[in-house]
């Protein structure tokens, strides 16, 4: 169990830690000049059956309030601390304000300095300070009354504290590894050292894991818990990892992250659930996320509210960050110096057009349910196109699928209600049944024109799941770019049809590799734009493929490029090919290798992940 201190400046947070732990947690000579905390303290109470307690003891000063609030970012409970001589002091209530924000759910209030005060006295600010805690909206506390130096009252709250720490709800182990980090360090004969908390899952001596900020690949020397060398850490526990690695360059501090491999995803931009105190903040403020600060600008979500008091809106970052579903922050004005609210992620990867749609504030909403089930079940029917559950398992940090809804189907990564699926097949079937009255001269619809024809959008995954599931089950046939019914013939004109004989042999003799239309002019000794215009002619009909401008194919040639590109994915791990690789697998040449892998993203048959291209 981590808890937290708070309180005013002065009223003895960091003499109560050294009174329930007997260690120190003012390290600089700075803080031991000045008599006061300045950056972040950290001591440990062995607990009973190993329940531990770890204490941050943060600043009280608001000068400071930067690093209480990365001090307060991870822990189970706070431990507000009062002065009996002072009373309740201004950082008394903006700290208060905080764990309001933050939805603290457990809470001690130490009245310090017990004997320069009088029984009446600490009842009266005992009842005091129960009320403002209750007004912060947090549980009514437990209050007790010390005196650290004296030792008066430390047995009682040290047996409470332990109570707390045998009774708290131990973190799941079981996801992804998740630490972030307050301290780093170097140490000769070891190296690179941090020091923070593992939010979730467990890391043990000899595992790797990625920076945040750079992505750099770090590998785990050594562990150690409470000052002692540990093999492993668990969820929930503050540690120490020596770290080996490419560090050059690597910029490691407080509010940087540890993150299992493959989970890192960096964000400039996410969707978020608001607890604001006023109004909707305007112009850049700060946001304290995980012990990072960042500037940030809100957007607010019209036409949809969260919970009750709460609202949505989109922050928009000054730099990336690695957030995930339901952390939480803190909204502040540094000029003000100021809490403006609070907030918890709901989409971390929000998209930057159409916020404002109703179906992306009922997407909004679907996320926003805590239960994996329910949320896929509300996003499927938000989604008809269908759910990427790579991104949704990436974005609750989750290493295994949840159990899926009902009436629904899985291919891959995606999931799409079966139902809709089945419909979306036999509406393919129809439409390509449509177009072949409509224009029995042509092969058929290209996958884009059955997609215009259907009303979907270009990258509809359902229309193309659809569409594999139908040419499997012999409904559909393909040639070249055109999907049509098995037993359609095409019957062009005779004119079409002889200038097809006309040509063909010229294309079949450089196959699979376009013609060069110049020579083909020469050839067939014919003006370039009436070549160009019987080219498109036979394109219509289905009997060529029009790749690009001055760039023809034979419907064969253009499935033994399809099948070049399917072979050179299956010797791929991830599936993912440069145009190099297609260029010396199919022999055509770069131009002509660009040419042809753009068309092939035209009609749906590949897509670009950055500078590669995979199947779709």
């Amino acid at each position: 169990m981590i808890i937290a201190t708070a309180g005013h400046v002065d009223h003895g947070k960091t003499a109560l830690i050294k009174a329930l732990t007997g260690q120190h947690t003012d390290r600089t000579a700075e803080e031991r000049r000045r008599g006061m905390s300045i950056e972040l303290g950290y001591a440990f109470l062995a607990g009973e059956s190993g329940h531990n307690i770890d204490f941050v003891d943060v600043p009280g000063h608001e000068k400071f309030m930067r690093t209480l609030l990365a001090g307060v970012a991870c822990v189970d409970a706070l431990m507000l601390v009062v002065a009996a001589d002072d009373g309740v002091m201004p950082q008394t209530l903006e700290h208060l304000a905080l764990a309001g924000l933050l939805g603290v759910q457990q809470m001690v209030v130490v009245i310090s300095k017990s004997s320069l005060a009088s029984i009446e006295q600490l009842q009266a600010l005992e009842l005091d300070l129960i009320a403002r805690v209750q007004q912060a909206g947090c549980p009514p506390p437990k209050c007790f009354a010390v005196d650290s130096l004296a030792g008066t009252g430390i047995d009682v709250l040290r047996a409470q504290l332990q109570q707390w720490a045998c009774q708290a709800e131990q973190p799941d182990a079981s996801g992804p590894a998740r630490m972030t980090i307050d301290r780093h360090f170097s140490q000769p004969g070891l190296g690179s050292i941090v020091t923070g908390t593992l939010l979730s899952g467990r890391i043990t001596t000899g595992d790797s894991l990625q920076l945040s900020d750079t992505g750099t690949s770090l590998r785990i020397r050594g562990i150690q818990i409470h000052r002692q060398a540990a093999q492993q850490a668990l969820a929930g526990q503050r540690c120490a990892i020596n770290l080996s690695g490419d560090l050059a360059g690597a910029s490691i501090g407080r509010g940087s992250q540890l993150l299992a491999s493959d989970t890192r995803s960096l964000t400039n931009r996410f969707d978020a659930s608001l607890q604001l105190t006023g109004d909707n903040p305007r112009g850049p403020v700060q946001l304290h996320i995980g012990g990072a600060v960042v500037n940030a600008r809100l957007v607010p979500l019209k036409g949809l509210m969260a919970a009750a008091g709460e609202s949505y809106g989109q922050w928009i970052l000054e730099q990336p960050l690695c957030c995930f579903q339901s952390d939480r922050f803190i909204i502040r004005d540094p000029a003000a110096r100021r809490l403006l609210g609070s907030g918890r992620v709901v989409d971390p990867f929000a998209p930057s057009r159409g916020r404002q749609k109703p179906e992306r504030l009922a997407v909004l909403r679907a996320m926003d349910h805590g239960e994996p089930v329910r949320a896929l079940d509300q996003l499927l029917d938000a989604l008809p196109d269908g759910v990427d559950l790579q991104r949704f398992m990436l974005a609750r940090r989750m290493d295994r699928l949840p159990q899926l809804p009902e009436d629904t189907c899985q291919v891959g990564h995606w999931l799409c209600r079966r139902s809709s699926l089945e419909l979306l097949s036999q509406s393919a079937v129809a439409a390509v049944g449509q177009h072949h009255q409509s224009h029995p001269d042509r092969r058929g619809p290209s996958r884009p024109q059955l997609t215009r024809q259907l009303g979907l959008t270009p990258d509809s995954r359902m229309l193309a799941v659809a569409v594999r599931g139908c040419l499997d089950a012999g409904l559909l046939q393909q040639t070249g770019a055109c999907l049509h019914l098995p037993a359609h013939e095409a019957k062009p004109d005779a004119q079409t049809v002889a200038f097809l004989d006309r040509v063909k042999a010229h294309f079949a003799a450089c196959s699979p590799r376009p013609p060069v239309i110049g020579e083909l002019t020469a050839q067939l000794q014919i003006d370039k734009q009436e070549l160009l215009k019987w080219l498109d002619r036979l394109c219509s009909a289905g009997l060529l493929v029009f790749v690009a401008r001055n760039r023809y194919l034979l419907p064969e040639a253009a499935d033994q490029l399809l099948e070049y590109a399917r072979s050179l994915a299956a010797t791929k791990p991830d599936g993912q090919f440069s145009t190099a690789d297609f260029r010396d697998c199919s022999g055509i040449g770069r131009n002509h290798s660009v040419a042809v892998l753009e068309y092939f993203d035209r009609a749906g048959l590949t897509r670009e992940v950055g500078a590669l291209r995979m199947l779709r």
